[in-house]
């Protein structure tokens, strides 16, 4: 036996041993008799079947790995058995995996080569087109293109009434009835969703009868009929019990946990839903994960407690990154606005609110709308084309059968043909006039309803307009507000470095006085003390200045203010500043490549102040060795990234998030001095010129702190 039929003997016995039970032994004597005749045609039989019994248990990653190896015994065999089917499993594999770019690219791919593979006996090649269509849909659908995802899904629903396959036509419309309800147009959503119920329920498809009965009660929800979603939602969960389908077990508890949700039941709702993020989990199901994880945050945010909804919408919006969905996205970042309008903090509400704003603008626009209507337009129109090429086509029928009877009748009687056939004519008018009038009657009332749908869609873009100006209003009147808040700030600084250093200079100067005139008198006790005074009053004005600092950065004035420097002259000028510090601590500071520090668009006063702070921190913490530091620069794309790295006594991995925090002092004022504002000063020096910072670290071998401003084009000379 080769090397190659062990691997797949070996692959079959590990694939099934996780089947059905009542399968496994059958397999296995499949297994050992391919294994004793050497066939490996018959290998890839079992190993299709093997990928069809994946696919109804919903297990996924396996249909695509199953896929994946029946592809490849299939090309090293030379034969194209089952081929188009596997071609399309491993698209589905990936589809259902959440790897939405790879299934986009292998489903178009299949398409293009699906008319040179031969049809193999028993194929249904139409089947087989009308799944790529609608998976194309879908896949379109969840990445937040919805122009394509309708396009492919009426090519579904053309081939399916070509086909006239009862199960495709509810299966198409089943997946019509997701596109209304992402597009929040639930009364029709549920309309689709019913229809494609009527088409399996004389049918043995458990599968689609599931999911038109989860989907029929989720639509109701959003129409606020709790208890209608309930019991459809139970109902659901009862189908997917009976079928084993974990997957959709999953799917209907995250449901009934969502209306548990709306009726206030928020303990009931919570079980539930940690029950569902399981299954999602175990099963590896991204989308689903990011559903159940949006129900919890709405549940904490309805309870009072935004901030614990926080969590649970990081690791949703992750997710969506992700799988790439933009319409998962645009639901998250709502519900980050809501969370932090609650919790009160509006600077981010409002942020996130833009982005939901600029995100939906991508997702639907007017443009969007009105290329859907378009392509709605179209299919119609084919099916009236199709209607009257019907009529035209029975007219036909129907004339050759009078012009035939007219014969048998003229040869029996010439004079009973003559009446005969001025009958015939005019019944036959009045009868093709009646139904073209039928025909256009029911073109009329179609095309009314098409205007009706068209002026409900100019209602929305008008109410979205609306809402965009008065976004656009508020807007303008906090940048105000904001305007004026800088002011007052900018004035309170002012105020506070007077008054504040005002006491502290009386304190300083009276405490020199009594050390001068009385300290022969002091003893020993009273000496320290006085030291502790002196030390206090110097280090709170250091304090002072610091936090002064800190607060002047935002309000040094606009970015639109900043200059180009040269940021190679900047730590030129560091270096200087710090000639007293390097030459105490016999501190050495290396300047990797000059020559590539880039010119940057910047605050030059406040770029001295970064540079300084970091190489003498980096001077500072030097522990029992020389310091070293090397400065550099490496640019990339459109960012300059800077680094200091020195060779210090490091920073533990829990403090380098810890360290950029107002107030932070890993050390006693005894072992380092500082204030504990320094780096807090830093980052927002960093973030004003649209930067971020960040360290790495081994503790007692060094710490390397980064940092990045943007790429600029140089059209003017540099200041020095």
């Amino acid at each position: 036996m080769t090397i190659r039929r062990q691997i797949i003997i070996g692959f079959l016995l590990l694939l099934v041993s996780t089947l059905h039970a009542e399968r496994v032994d059958s397999l296995l004597q499949v297994i050992t008799q391919l294994e004793s005749n050497e066939s490996e045609e018959e290998l890839l039989d079992v190993l299709y079947e093997l990928l069809r019994t994946y696919e109804k248990k919903g297990d996924f990653t396996k249909v695509l790995e199953t896929a994946q190896n029946a592809l490849s015994l299939s090309e090293s065999i030379g034969v194209v058995k089952h081929r188009a089917e596997i071609l399309y499993f491993i698209g589905y594999g990936y589809d259902r995996t959440d790897q939405y770019e790879l299934a986009l690219e292998h489903y178009e791919n299949l398409i293009s080569e699906l008319p040179g593979i031969p049809v193999q006996e028993g194929e249904d090649r139409q089947d087989i087109i009308w799944r790529i269509h609608d998976r194309l849909a879908s896949v379109n659908r969840n990445m937040g293109k919805l122009e394509k995802s309708y396009k492919f899904q009426l090519k579904a629903l053309e081939t399916a009434e070509n086909a006239k396959d009862t199960s495709n036509l509810g299966t198409s419309l089943y997946q019509l009835g997701s596109f209304f309800f992402y597009q929040q147009q639930y009364t029709k959503a549920l309309e689709h969703y019913k229809k494609a119920q009527n088409c399996f329920d004389n049918s043995d498809n458990k599968r689609m009868i599931y999911a038109c009965v989860a989907a029929i009660g989720t639509t109701y929800g959003s129409l606020d009929s709790l208890e209608k979603s309930l019991e459809y939602n139970k109902e659901s969960l009862a189908i997917a019990k009976e079928i084993d389908y974990q997957l959709g077990v999953a799917y209907s508890l995250s449901n009934v946990g969502s209306t548990y949700i709306a009726l206030k039941n928020y303990d009931k709702a919570y079980d539930i839903l940690t029950s569902s993020l399981r299954m999602k989990e175990e099963s590896n199901d991204k989308w689903g994960q990011i559903g159940t994880l949006r129900s919890l945050a709405e549940m904490f945010i309805l309870k009072g407690d935004p901030q614990k909804a926080i969590p649970y919408l990081d690791q949703a919006y992750q997710l969506a990154v992700d799988i790439k969905s933009k319409p998962r996205q645009l639901e998250l970042i709502d519900l980050f606005s809501q969370a932090y309008k609650r919790l009160g903090d509006y600077k981010n509400a409002m942020t996130y609110m833009e982005s939901f704003i600029g995100l939906k603008d991508s997702v639907l626009n007017e443009q969007t709308v009105a290329k859907l209507g378009e392509q709605k337009e179209s299919y119609e129109v084919k099916q009236k084309e199709k209607e009257i090429l019907l009529l035209q086509k029975q007219k036909e029928v129907l004339e050759r059968d009078q012009e035939i009877e007219q014969l048998y009748n003229y040869i029996w009687t010439v004079l009973a043909c003559g009446f005969g056939l001025l009958l015939l004519l005019f019944v036959s008018r009045y009868r093709t006039q009646k139904r073209s009038s039928k025909a256009l009657a029911d073109k009329n009332e179609k095309i009314n309803i098409q205007n009706e749908q068209l002026q409900k869609v100019n209602n929305l873009l008008s109410e979205t307009n609306d809402l965009l100006e008065e976004n656009k209003k508020k807007i303008e009147e906090q940048n105000k507000a904001l305007e004026s808040s800088n002011e007052d700030l900018r004035n309170f600084a002012s105020v506070a470095s007077h008054d504040l250093k005002e006491p502290l200079r009386m304190i300083n100067s009276y405490t020199s006085i009594l050390k001068r005139r009385y300290e022969p008198l002091f003893d020993d006790r009273a000496k320290e003390f006085m030291g502790f005074v002196v030390d206090g009053c110097t280090r709170m004005e250091q304090m002072i200045n610091s936090l002064l600092d800190y607060s002047r950065v935002s309000l040094n004035g606009a970015v639109d203010k900043f200059k180009l420097i040269q940021s190679g002259s900047v730590v030129d000028i560091v270096q200087s500043n710090l000639r007293y510090s390097i030459t105490k601590h016999s501190a050495t500071i290396n300047v990797d490549n000059k020559e590539s520090f880039p010119i940057i668009r910047a605050d030059q006063s406040q770029m001295m102040q970064l540079f300084q702070n970091l190489i003498s921190n980096a001077i500072k913490f030097k522990g029992e060795r020389l310091p070293v530091v090397h400065v550099g620069c490496k640019t990339e794309g459109d960012t300059h990234t800077f680094y200091i790295k020195d060779n210090g006594i490091g920073i533990s991995k829990e403090n380098q998030e810890k360290i950029f925090d107002m107030l932070t002092r890993l050390h006693s004022k005894q072992e380092y001095e500082g204030t504990g504002i320094g780096l807090a000063t830093v980052r927002k020096i960093v973030e004003r010129h649209d930067g971020r910072i960040w360290v790495e670290s081994v503790e007692g071998e060094g710490s390397t702190f980064f940092f990045t401003v943007p790429v600029v084009e140089v059209a003017e000379p540099a200041a020095n």
